[in-house]
């Protein structure tokens, strides 16, 4: 029998661009660090060229929130158009099919295919890994004999999880336990895309099974929408050329809004809601990458140090600092303080920051003579760029003027 490859075909290019782009990114490198990558070691996420430390995992929240809301909205309208067209689960299904076809032969055939999907399971086990270590670290390791017990067992473990389900489970895992199928039949209304049977046309059907011999997980699309199905659309391709043999209209199973004749309808209430709480989201993600800074300050009075004078009677206090580097480039900072009513200066007033450097440094603070004592002063404490361009940060400190004895 003759099968359309119209859906799969188009498929088939959108899971071989997902392969190379989940494989491919671990070794993109952007400002000379991964494109994206969590550094277990420092607990830093690197993300476009951007290092972002634990205290600033708002931001990665805000894009949690904005990637849920955007995937709950896809659901309404698309249906499980994810999981047909982007899952990994179906991708590493479908590209590994002929090898499953080989396993299912027996003899020598069946042997290749476990050593074909053991091979894969390697590659695909060791690409998420290399979200963690940085893959070309990995492979030198790897080659050295030197990879780190952890990540060695992280990926032996991944290997085995990915080869005993690409063996042996494959589409069934979507059927039986997958939480998101589960989560579906709640978001779908009338007008969400699914692949359906036109019951209508029912005279058309001529009961010669290919849509259920097609179907990954086993169901036959002809008693309805099942949570089973993940809308490959196998089995509007295995019909059309049925129907076309036997000049028919081809859509007989195929994708429809709701039912069959059923019409796209965005303007319904939940999309409104999904929509404007994946707006709001995307906003706030946007506030807060553009709040963020590639330089980080902390300043605190130094413990156990009182405020003094000097022989001449400057007054001295003293600051615990903590500076980071955010960005890719080093930074010439000048410190400085600002104290009304005084004229101080910061020992020592200038550093310098490597890429991706935390420094802790105690500065100390000298005032000119200011008159009577036994008076607080609400001060800030300046880093800014030398050169009077780029990031600058600050933040509350108190100065304080002691009695002259």
């Amino acid at each position: 029998m003759t099968t359309s490859s119209t859906f799969r075909g188009r498929r088939r290019v959108a899971e071989i661009a997902q392969a190379v782009l989940l494989l491919g990114l671990p070794f993109l490198r952007v400002g000379g660090e991964s494109a994206l990558r969590f550094d277990v070691p420092t607990l830093r996420l690197h993300l476009l060229g951007a290092s972002l430390a634990m205290d600033e995992m708002f931001g990665v929240l805000a894009a949690t929130l904005f990637v849920t809301f955007a995937f709950l909205l896809l659901t309404l309208v698309l249906g499980r158009v994810w999981c047909g067209w982007a899952c990994p689960q179906t991708v590493l299904s479908d590209l590994t099919a002929p090898l499953d076809r080989w396993r299912r032969r027996g003899g020598t055939r069946a042997a290749a295919a476990h050593l074909g999907l053991l091979a894969v399971s390697a590659v695909v086990g060791a690409s998420l890994v290399w979200w963690f270590v940085e893959p070309r670290a990995f492979l030198r390791a790897l080659a050295g004999g030197t990879l780190h017990p952890v990540a060695a067992g992280a990926w032996a473990v991944l290997a085995l999880v990915l080869y005993l389900d690409l063996a042996f489970l494959r589409a069934r895992f979507c059927a039986t336990a997958c939480p998101y199928a589960k989560v579906q039949g709640v978001l779908f209304d009338r007008h969400t895309l699914v692949v359906a049977y036109d019951a209508g046309r029912d005279a058309d059907c001529i009961d010669c099974g290919a849509c259920v011999r097609c179907c990954p997980t086993g169901i036959d699309i002809r008693d309805g929408l099942q949570m089973e199905c993940i809308a490959c659309a196998e089995c509007a391709d295995a019909c059309a050329p049925i129907m076309r043999k036997l000049k028919r209209q081809p859509d007989l199973v195929g994708y429809f809004f709701g039912e069959p004749g059923g019409r796209a309808r965005l303007a319904r209430p939940a999309v409104l809601a999904l929509g404007a709480l994946t707006a709001a989201s995307l906003v706030l993600l946007g506030t807060t990458a553009a709040a963020r800074s590639a330089l980080e300050l902390e300043a605190e009075v130094v413990p156990g140090f009182a405020p003094r004078r000097t022989p001449d009677g400057q007054v001295v206090n003293a600051y615990q600092l903590q500076v980071e580097n955010r960005g890719r480039e080093p930074m010439e900072l000048r410190l400085a303080l600002d104290a009304p009513g005084l004229s101080a200066r910061l020992t020592p007033d200038e550093i310098r920051l490597e890429p991706g450097e935390r420094r802790d440094l105690k500065v100390l603070a000298l005032a000119d003579p200011p008159g009577p004592g036994g008076r607080r002063v609400e001060a800030r404490l300046r880093a800014g760029p030398a050169a009077g361009r780029g990031p600058a940060r600050s933040r509350g400190v108190p100065f304080v003027v002691p009695e002259q004895r």
